[in-house]
């Protein structure tokens, strides 16, 4: 539901980015993500697609274990052949301007067809996929072993024999070669790092923890996401599993040949400032509404609730037991206590999990130290239900982590911020204990509003929210709990549970209009308007959504973005402090919202009598335009500070 960082993302997501990366697309995000059903055509023109809610629903008569359905061609490929009908009829009945859905629609039929055995097919519809795609490393490396593999299978349809190996490993190395370096890099040192921990009884235990019980609430009538999670679960297995080794050989050499390179210099560190505490700066009280705050990290930087003690009590008679540095909900969104989100459910051990996101960050990196050789010799070995509760760990002390990281870079080289937090508990099972109510979604909006009272009372002047929801997230859940009897009466259910959600959201944040409220604008590499997202697609004068790039000043492969989504930050391996203090390097646009904070609690730190606005106006004053992506700009903090010190 809530995606945050991308640091556990990886791990849990191994078996599916296998198919991915062996077909050389991205993760497929086919009509498989269940809309709604769209009115009627008229007059035979196509129906216009305005949000993922208006794409159609198709259901499939799937029973039975995941691992028997796909060894098996008489349950198996009716799946296949009814969702290339599906996918197609869609094609041509709708209207999809959202690029990514439509990107994903490509992709998920040359997988299909990949699995169907043709390739002319399944390379053409990746090539329309193709000329979709409008960041640079995805480009880099869109189509590669597709067609390194239809050629192979030319001299020997065996994967196994040594023509094929050959040929397939020859012309994807002159392929990949072919290509800069820096921006293909991240992908091969990520496939060869996952290919020490891939295996075939991993990815079948995976699959079958992950879709046995979906497919078992289904009921027999399943979603279009179970099967189109079917076909690529058969491409892992069959196609992208003989090819993972000969990648990662081929991706190693590429690697090694580029060991002595001089990696480029951050474009990013020079735009950096910080302040003094000589600075003439007033205290500025910044709201970091996330997963919680570990308090004893940031002693200097935090804003106090002096009518409140640590008694248990709820001293000021605010409806918030001990809320000394903010205030905290819990997972069925009622007043809770603590400044970090609850670990009550976590099986393994915290400190042992830490270290693995710390991993999995390094692995991604292409970084191979003691804690990469722990976290992938742990994770190869992990089945059954051991491998679920694993995932769902990693789910959870990943958020539990991201709210005190986020901190970190709010007060950055700000000796004048005070953190105010607004702790959440966010859903984090991958198969939740409960579905979600009407009632939830009202509790959620009267938490919007009992947060953003909160924090006007506190003063608060920015307040970053790096997390967003969608309605389809509530969708998904009720599928996941068999709740409702037809796809429509769970799209209608989840509307119902969305909206008093947003509404409240919304509500709060125009009732404080001398806050400025920061979101990042998600993970997915889509429209944050096409897909829901709140609170990144709300228009509000006093509400920035930021995007993220890399240090090099590129969009990175994951950022949303969105007609509103207008300015940028570093959101690529960003260190910061977790709970305890280690320095992990997160990415995501979760960590380049803090960034527009960050600055924006600095002109405030200065210039205290500024309106949203005006810290809105300085910062669009001082960004830089992005090559090649019109309307979207850069900040740049050095160059803002500069003319607020400028204008004192």
């Amino acid at each position: 539901m809530v995606m945050a960082n991308r640091s556990t993302r990886t791990v849990v997501l191994l078996a599916g980015l296998a198919a991915s990366i062996a077909a050389g697309t991205a993760l497929a995000q086919s009509s498989a993500a269940q809309p709604s059903a769209a009115p009627a055509a008229q007059g035979g023109a196509k129906i216009v697609v305005k949000t993922v809610d208006d794409l159609p629903r198709h259901t499939y008569a799937i029973s039975g274990k995941t691992l028997e359905i796909i060894a098996d061609p008489a349950k198996f490929n009716p799946i296949l052949d009814k969702l290339i009908a599906d996918l197609t009829s869609d094609l041509e009945k709708y209207e999809i301007t959202d690029t990514t859905t439509l990107r994903g629609y490509y992709d998920a039929l040359s997988q299909a067809y990949q699995v169907k055995g043709d390739l002319e097919k399944a390379i053409a519809y990746s090539d329309k996929a193709g000329a979709l795609e409008s960041k640079e490393q995805e480009k880099a490396m869109r189509g590669h072993s597709l067609r390194a593999r239809a050629l192979a299978l030319k001299s020997s349809p065996d994967v196994n024999d040594a023509k094929f190996a050959a040929t397939f490993k020859a012309e994807l190395k002159k392929r990949i070669s072919a290509q800069p370096y820096e921006l293909v890099k991240d992908r091969l040192v990520g496939l060869r790092g996952q290919a020490k921990m891939i295996s075939r009884a991993l990815i079948e235990s995976s699959l079958s923890t992950s879709l046995d019980p979906l497919i078992a609430a289904a009921n027999g009538s399943a979603t279009g996401d179970i099967a189109g999670a079917l076909v690529q679960a058969k491409a892992t297995l069959d196609i992208a599993l003989p090819l993972i080794p000969y990648m990662a050989e081929v991706y190693g050499e590429i690697i090694d040949a580029q060991a002595n390179a001089k990696a480029a210099a951050s474009k990013w560190e020079t735009r950096l400032v910080e302040l003094a505490s000589s600075d003439a700066g007033s205290p500025v009280a910044v709201g970091v509404w996330d997963s919680g705050v570990d308090v004893e990290l940031y002693k200097n930087n935090l804003w106090t609730n002096t009518a409140e003690i640590a008694n248990g009590k709820d001293d000021d008679g605010n409806g918030f037991v001990d809320d000394l540095h903010g205030i905290a909900f819990s997972l069925d969104r009622r007043p809770t206590t603590g400044h970090l989100a609850s670990l009550e459910g976590l099986k393994g051990d915290k400190a042992q999990l830490i270290d693995f996101v710390a991993a999995s960050q390094d692995m991604q990196a292409g970084v191979q130290n003691e804690g990469v050789t722990k976290f992938q010799e742990f994770y190869k070995n992990l089945r059954g239900e051991d491998l679920k509760n694993f995932g769902d760990d990693m789910s959870l002390i990943g958020s539990y982590t991201h709210g005190t990281h986020v901190a970190g870079i709010v007060v950055a080289g700000n000796p004048f911020a005070r953190l105010v937090h607004v702790t959440e508990n966010w859903p984090w099972k991958s198969i939740p204990d409960e579905a979600p109510t009407i009632e939830l979604g009202e509790r959620w909006g009267d938490n919007c509003k009992q947060a953003v009272a909160y924090l006007r009372k506190a003063n608060v002047r920015v307040v970053n929210m790096s997390w967003r929801v969608g309605r389809a997230a509530f969708e998904g859940m009720l599928a996941a709990k068999g709740v409702g009897a037809t796809p429509e009466e769970r799209a209608e259910l989840s509307r119902k549970i969305f909206k008093p959600f947003r509404d409240g959201l919304e509500e709060a944040i125009r009732s404080a209009p001398d806050i400025l409220f920061v979101a990042g604008s998600g993970n997915e590499d889509n429209d944050v308007d096409f897909a829901e997202y709140i609170p990144a697609g709300l228009r509000l004068p006093n509400l920035l959504t930021v995007g993220a790039i890399d240090d090099q000043d590129r969009f990175t492969t994951f950022t949303s973005t969105g007609k509103n989504v207008e300015l940028y930050a570093n959101g690529y391996r960003i260190p910061s402090k977790v709970p305890g203090g280690k320095v992990i390097p997160f990415s995501g646009t979760s960590m380049a919202s803090p960034q527009v904070a960050n600055l924006a609690a600095k002109i405030l730190a200065l210039r205290p009598e500024l309106k949203p606005a005006d810290v809105v106006k300085l910062i669009r004053a001082g960004a830089e335009p992005i090559a090649d992506q019109p309307g979207r700009f850069i900040i740049n903090p050095k160059k803002t500070i500069e003319a607020v010190r400028s204008a004192k």
